[in-house]
C-alpha cells in the first residue's frame, strides 16, 4: 500500500499530493493506526492526524502556505515516516506520547497476573477536546498534550498510564491499596483541572471523572475501560439537535470559560421584580433574579447561562453570591424605609444536596442584618421532586430558621402529591405557561383553577406569575388568585431603582392601577 501511495503521490503538484495523501489516510484506517505526522517542508506541507482509539479516524491536510510547484521530496519523506512509525504509533498516542489501549490493558493484564489483589483504576476526561477542536484543531491537541502531560509528571511512579480514547486518560493504580488510590485519584482530578496555558487562550478545564476497581468491576482491562467509561459523569455540555457551527461552538466555549471568572470580575448584577397582592393593594415583595453582561458580548440570556452555570457544577458559588446580594439589597430597602418587603432567592437542584445549606443561608442572614422573615427561597417543583425526603429535612430546617418557602413553576413538573403535602412550604408559584393563557383557553384556566382550588386547601399563598395583560389579570382574579408578578406590573429592576420606588408611597397605588389600567405601560409604571 504504501510503495502504490508513494508512485501516485511522487511527482504530483501540489494540490493533487494533498488530496491523494488524504485518500490515501482513508484507505489505510482499517489496516493499522497512522503516525501523527508534523512535516513542515520548504514546500510548506503540514498534515495532522487525529486518532479514535487504534484506528485512524481522520486524516486531515492542511495548506499552510500555498507554493507553486511540486511536493515531490515533501510526499516521498512523508510516505517513508507513514510507513516507519506505523508500528509505533499504536503502542503510543501521536499528541500525547501515552500509551494506547493494547498497551495500557498489557500493563493491567501484568499487573493482575504478578500481584491479583485489588485494585483501583481512574478514568479522568478532558471533556472539552471535542468543543475545542470543532473550531481550532491546533488548540485542542495543544490543550489534551498538556492535559495528559500533567497527569504524567503527578502521578506515582509504578502505576500505569494510557490514553484510551482521544479525550480520555486512564491511571492504574498498581502500586496503592484501594483507599490510598482514591486519595491519589482525587489529587489528579485537582491537577488536570488546573489552568492550561495555551498559544491561543487560557482554558480552564472541564474535567470528567469516574473510577473502577479490580476484580469487582471487571477482571481485564478492556471491562475496565468499559465500566469507568460508562460511569463517568455528566458534567460537559452536550449538544442536542443541529450541530453547532464553528463561531457559535468558539462563542459557547466563551461562555464556559468566562463563567468562571465572572463573579471575581464583577461581571454579574442582580434585577429585582416587583410582586403585588392586589387583594392588599400593596407591594409585598421582589423575586432577585441574576444577569450578566458579558465584556464581549454584552448582555447574556439567563436561558442561555444558567443551565451552563449547572453544568459546570458552579450552582454552589453562583447560588451563595445570588443569596448574599439580594440579603444586603433587601437589608437596604428596609433602611431606605420599605420595612415589609419580602426578597425571594431561587435555589437550585446542586444547592439541595449540600449539608451545610441551613448554617450558609442563616450566616448571611446575620451578615447583613436582615429578619429570616424578610427571606423567602424559591425551588422548582421537578428540584423539590428530586429527593423529596431530603427536600422534607431541609425546608423543616430552613422552617426552623423563620424563612419561608416558595415551589416555583408549580404545574410544569410530575409533581407526587403526597410528597407536596408533607413538604412545609408556603407559597406556589403557577407556572407561567399556563398564566399567560388563562383567558384564552379553557384547559389553562381550568388547570389554574385547579392549581388556586389546591393551594388554599393547603392554607398556601399562590401567585402567578409572568402575568402580562390586564386579562390575565382579570381571568386570575375571578378564580381567586390575588398576588401577581410580571410585566404587566414592572420589569425586573436594577437594585438602585427599586430601593428608589420601594421608598416611595405612591409607587404601590401606580402598579395596582396597572391590574386593570390599559394603557399603562411597565416604563411609565417605573418613572
Amino acid at each position: 500500500m504504501a510503495e502504490r501511495l508513494a508512485e501516485r503521490l511522487i511527482g504530483a503538484a501540489w494540490p493533487a499530493a494533498v488530496a491523494l495523501a488524504v485518500v490515501g489516510g482513508a484507505l489505510w484506517r482499517d489496516a493499522a493506526p497512522l503516525a501523527s505526522v508534523i512535516l513542515a517542508s520548504a514546500a510548506g506541507l503540514t498534515l495532522l492526524g487525529v486518532w479514535d482509539r487504534l484506528r485512524a479516524q481522520r486524516l486531515a491536510a492542511r495548506v499552510l502556505q500555498d507554493r507553486p510547484g511540486s511536493a515531490t521530496g515533501a510526499v516521498a519523506r512523508l510516505v517513508e515516516r507513514l510507513a516507519a512509525l506505523d508500528h509505533r504509533t499504536a503502542q503510543l498516542h501521536p499528541v500525547t506520547g501515552l500509551p494506547t489501549r493494547e498497551p495500557f490493558c498489557e500493563a493491567i493484564a501484568r499487573d493482575v497476573a504478578e500481584r491479583g489483589t485489588p485494585r483501583l483504576m481512574g478514568l479522568l476526561r478532558f471533556a472539552d477536546f471535542d468543543r475545542l477542536a470543532g473550531f481550532d484543531l491546533a488548540f485542542a491537541e495543544e490543550a489534551l498534550a498538556q492535559f495528559a502531560g500533567r497527569l504524567g509528571a503527578a502521578v506515582k511512579s509504578g502505576h500505569a498510564l494510557g490514553q484510551i480514547d482521544r479525550d480520555c486518560v486512564a491511571i492504574w493504580f498498581s502500586g496503592s491499596e484501594m483507599a490510598e488510590a482514591f486519595g491519589e485519584l482525587r489529587a489528579l482530578t485537582h491537577v488536570a483541572r488546573q489552568e492550561i496555558c495555551g498559544s491561543e487562550a487560557v482554558l480552564s478545564p472541564t474535567v470528567e471523572v469516574s473510577a473502577v476497581s479490580y476484580p469487582r468491576d471487571g477482571a481485564e482491562g478492556g471491562r475496565l475501560i468499559l465500566k469507568a467509561t460508562a460511569a463517568l459523569s455528566r458534567g460537559g455540555l452536550e449538544s442536542h439537535g443541529a450541530p453547532l457551527s464553528a463561531e457559535a461552538a468558539r462563542e459557547q466555549f466563551m461562555l464556559e470559560q468566562d463563567l468562571a471568572q465572572a463573579i471575581a470580575e464583577d461581571q454579574l448584577a442582580m434585577v429585582f421584580q416587583p410582586v403585588v397582592d392586589l387583594a392588599a393593594g400593596r407591594v409585598v415583595g421582589a423575586e432577585a433574579l441574576m444577569r450578566w453582561n458579558h465584556p464581549k458580548l454584552g448582555p447574556v440570556s439567563p436561558a442561555r447561562f444558567i443551565p451552563v452555570v449547572e453544568a459546570l457544577g458552579l450552582s454552589d458559588r453562583y447560588g451563595l453570591w445570588a443569596l448574599n446580594t439580594a440579603c444586603r439589597e433587601a437589608s437596604r430597602w428596609r433602611e431606605a424605609g420599605a420595612q415589609g418587603l419580602k426578597v425571594a432567592v431561587n435555589l437550585s437542584a446542586r444547592q439541595l444536596l449540600d449539608p451545610h445549606l441551613s448554617a450558609k443561608v442563616e450566616r448571611t442572614l446575620a451578615r447583613h442584618g436582615l429578619p429570616p422573615q424578610a427571606l423567602e427561597l424559591e425551588l422548582t417543583e421537578t428540584a423539590a421532586m428530586a429527593d423529596g425526603e431530603r427536600t422534607v429535612r431541609l425546608f423543616s430546617t430552613l422552617r426552623d430558621l423563620g424563612v419561608s418557602l416558595a415551589i416555583d413553576d408549580f404545574g410544569s413538573g410530575y409533581s407526587s402529591l403526597s410528597y407536596l403535602k408533607n413538604l412545609p412550604f408556603d407559597k406556589l408559584k403557577i407556572d407561567r405557561e399556563f398564566v399567560t393563557q388563562a383567558d384564552r383557553r379553557r384547559d389553562s384556566r381550568a388547570i389554574c383553577r385547579a392549581l388556586i382550588e389546591l393551594g388554599r386547601g393547603l392554607d398556601l399563598q399562590v401567585l402567578a406569575e409572568g402575568v402580562e395583560t390586564p386579562e390575565e389579570v382579570a381571568a386570575l382574579q375571578a378564580l381567586g388568585c390575588h398576588i401577581f408578578q410580571g410585566y404587566r406590573f414592572s420589569r425586573p429592576l436594577p437594585a438602585e431603582e427599586f430601593c428608589r420606588l420601594a421608598a416611595d408611597p405612591d409607587w404601590p397605588r401606580r402598579l395596582v392601577g396597572a391590574a386593570s389600567d390599559p394603557n399603562l405601560t411597565a416604563k411609565e409604571l417605573s418613572a
